[in-house]
């Protein structure tokens, strides 16, 4: 993943080649959309101020993106893929369903904490235009359904002690959502610190006692 944090300051072109500075400079609108809409929420935020505060025309912001929809369902797309890899990562391990699944959570805990995550919305999908939301609430229902298959596995193997699958997810998956808007927090105290103490809240919650 490209580091956006290097990029901040070459924005007037001092780029390798044209296909790096395109890449680049859509991932600097995403991460200050993605900040803004985590902090403020879509509908008060506006195209403008993502322009104003990266120093450019709103223009240049249509360049990258069609619209504001286009902006948010970019970030959102973002939080899935950081979940995905999470999930694929929990997936692929040898072992117990509860150690799959913190791993699970430790992993999408540093995805989102991270710099490429700033850039991810992983709440406020609503905003998004009917095609959209459509499709994005298919695509939760797929990652759902993997990641209850998980923690069914840890039921079956009898390292999880749940009554409810689903339910159980549902907290899982909830728990970080807040983590973009307690920046300082994260920021004061690390992406590890995050990711270990969020992992062991998954354990202590989901273990049989």
């Amino acid at each position: 993943m490209a580091d956006v944090t290097q990029a901040r300051p070459r924005w007037n072109g001092e780029f390798e080649s044209s296909s790096e500075q395109q890449a680049l400079k859509r991932r600097l609108i995403l991460r200050e959309a993605g900040a803004a809409f985590n902090e403020r929420g879509f509908r008060n935020v506006s195209l403008d101020e993502v322009a104003v505060k990266l120093g450019i025309s709103k223009t240049v912001c249509y360049y990258y993106f069609r619209d504001k929809n286009h902006l948010l369902l970019s970030c959102v797309e973002i939080g899935f893929e950081l979940a995905e890899h999470a999930l694929d990562v929990a997936e692929a391990l040898d072992g117990r369903g509860l150690d799959r699944v913190v791993a699970f959570t430790r992993t999408y805990v540093e995805g989102i904490t991270s710099d490429f995550g700033s850039c991810a919305v992983l709440t406020d999908m609503n905003s998004l235009h009917a095609d959209d939301l459509k499709a994005v609430r298919t695509r939760q229902r797929q990652f759902g359904r993997r990641l209850i298959k998980l923690v069914e596995a840890g039921q079956a193997d009898g390292s999880i002690d749940v009554a409810n699958a689903r339910a159980a997810v549902s907290w899982i998956v909830s728990a970080p959502l807040m983590i973009p808007r307690l920046t300082e927090l994260w920021q004061s105290q690390g992406t590890a610190w995050l990711a270990d103490h969020y992992a062991e809240f998954t354990r202590r919650s989901l273990a049989r006692r």
